[in-house]
């Protein structure tokens, strides 16, 4: 059963196989750092952009032998001027592009001369000059081993020096940790990154932790972890939950204006949506291209044709929960987003000509028509051909944004965290009072008198001036006098009486003296 003998156990070191690549056996238990490492490192697909993780379309390479996308790179170091992985200087002119991939007919890269599939266990490398990708082995036994160092496919002569090493199964793993992460390269505006609170959470922290704790706990493979943190609330998602307020469009046409009521606390996402397109101009110069008489009108579309659009996030999104009592399609003027199915939605949205209640439940309402019914008359007599297509363009010039809840939530939400911070930091000694701090404070700690109440004195006493409730005890009772007990001595007296008080004090009851009276 052991190593390399018949005992009938094993030991220590073969249970942790500390024995390296070429001994001990695979029985579990922990591995030895350098092999751990080594069989827990992913790499990444032949085929992926090392930036973006996705496949590549246009693939370039650098000298040390990084493959990415190359719109991905260039737009990286353009802004930060250095290699994303080896924080080295890195310009536009050094890198291998482009690269030209051959592929079979099943679409799996292969090498151009011998036709065999590039894979993770062979070396491949890239000619810098004419960027073909080949198998070293090629490369070898027709470039190197002749001394012919001309391209195997263009001809052209190039030198050893020339060739990059884009994938070597014998080298170690390269790194896949950007030194600095980079901004998101996607065109799509995504929602500010959390900002921490005074007491150190982040400010949509949520009730439950991150499971970590229990997950090391239960786990030989995670390091192990101490200290739960909050889970983090997503932060539209934190900020649609508290948004209450009602918002105000106008949609402009070339027959008139519209004034809508937007339905944000009941459908936030759908507003948000449409508030967000029609401030990135998306609407603009866009036409209506179904109108049906006694139904609805529908636009949002930029290609025109019914069958284009996307929604603010790039994708579709999920139709939003009803909230409260849920609005329905009862009434002309209803404004609604347009899908091909649940939770479809995307840039397109309708106006209804009249009541249509056979669509509740199937589209999100997310507001209605306040001023312009008038207009949306002059909409539905336009006439139509056989597709349901005006035969005169009815086109939204713009879409103005006149109350945004959103972003009035935004910019509370940015007030509130710089004054929990500046809060925090004047506790903390890192800053002083402003002038209008103490100013404030001054207000608060002069009496009625015109004194100044020290912060013993408003400790001891409360801020009616009666006694302050009892400190030791909880619930009502703390509000609740404590009683006092006078000294039953003969020479006991009231504290901070003075003589004058005592010789005058009446003596409750009745005693019999020493009869010097009688």
């Amino acid at each position: 059963m052991g190593r390399w003998t018949d005992k009938p156990f094993i030991s220590q070191g073969e249970w942790s196989n500390a024995h390296g690549d070429d001994g001990g056996l695979s029985f579990g238990g922990k591995k030895s750092g350098v092999q751990s490492a080594r069989e827990t490192t992913q790499g990444l697909p032949l085929d992926c952009c090392a930036l973006s993780l996705r496949p590549f379309k246009q693939p370039v390479c650098t000298r040390d032998g990084y493959v990415f996308e190359e719109a991905n790179i260039r737009g990286y170091i353009k802004e930060h001027h250095k290699h994303p992985f080896t924080d080295l200087a890195l310009e536009a002119k050094d890198l291998v592009a482009p690269l030209h991939y051959h592929t079979n007919a099943s679409g799996q890269h292969v090498d151009p001369v011998s036709f065999k599939p590039l894979t993770r266990f062979t070396k491949i490398v890239a000619n810098s000059k004419s960027g073909h990708v080949y198998l070293w082995s090629t490369v070898d036994e027709f470039n190197a081993k002749p001394k012919a160092w001309v391209d195997l496919v263009t001809g052209e002569p190039f030198s050893d020096l020339d060739l990059v090493v884009i994938h070597d199964p014998d080298a170690p793993p390269k790194s896949s940790t950007l030194v600095k992460k980079a901004p998101s390269l996607q065109q799509i505006t995504k929602a500010a990154a959390p900002t921490p609170r005074a007491d150190g959470q982040q400010y949509n922290a949520a009730s439950y932790s991150k499971g970590l704790a229990a997950a090391a706990f239960t786990s030989t493979s995670m390091a192990p972890v101490t200290r739960n943190e909050s889970g983090l609330i997503d932060s539209e998602e934190y900020m649609f939950s508290r948004i209450k307020d009602k918002g105000y469009a106008r949609l402009s046409t070339n027959l008139g204006d519209l004034n809508l009521e937007l339905f944000c606390h009941k459908a936030p996402r759908a507003c948000y949506n449409f508030i967000k397109l029609s401030r990135a101009g998306y609407y603009k110069a866009t036409n209506f291209h179904r109108s049906i008489k006694n139904f609805m009108i529908q636009g949002g579309d930029p290609t025109g044709t019914g069958r284009g659009g996307k929604s603010f996030w790039g994708s579709v999104f999920k139709d939003d929960e009803a909230k409260g009592k849920r609005p329905s399609h009862s009434e002309r003027g209803v404004l609604s987003m347009a899908n091909r199915g649940p939770n479809t939605n995307g840039s397109q949205f309708f106006i209804l000509y009249r009541a249509a209640k056979h669509l509740d439940g199937k589209h999100t309402i997310f507001g209605r028509v306040v001023g312009g019914l008038d207009v949306l008359g002059k909409m539905e007599a336009v006439p139509t051909d056989d597709a349901d297509k005006p035969a005169k363009d009815i086109i939204i010039q713009d879409v103005s944004i006149l109350v945004d809840p959103f972003n009035e939530f935004s910019k509370r939400l940015e007030r509130k965290i710089e004054h929990d911070k500046s809060s925090a930091d004047l506790a903390a000694g890192k800053r002083k009072r402003t002038a209008e701090e103490e100013e404030e404070l001054k207000r608060e700690t002069t009496t009625w008198f015109g004194t100044t109440a020290t912060s013993a004195r408003i400790s001891k006493v409360g801020t009616d001036g009666n006694d302050p409730p009892n400190q030791g005890q909880k619930g009502v009772g703390k509000y609740l006098k404590k009683p006092r007990f006078e000294a039953s001595g003969p020479n006991s007296t009231p504290e901070g009486d003075s003589e004058h008080h005592k010789s005058k004090r009446r003596v409750a009851g009745y005693r019999f003296g020493d009869f010097n009276n009688w």
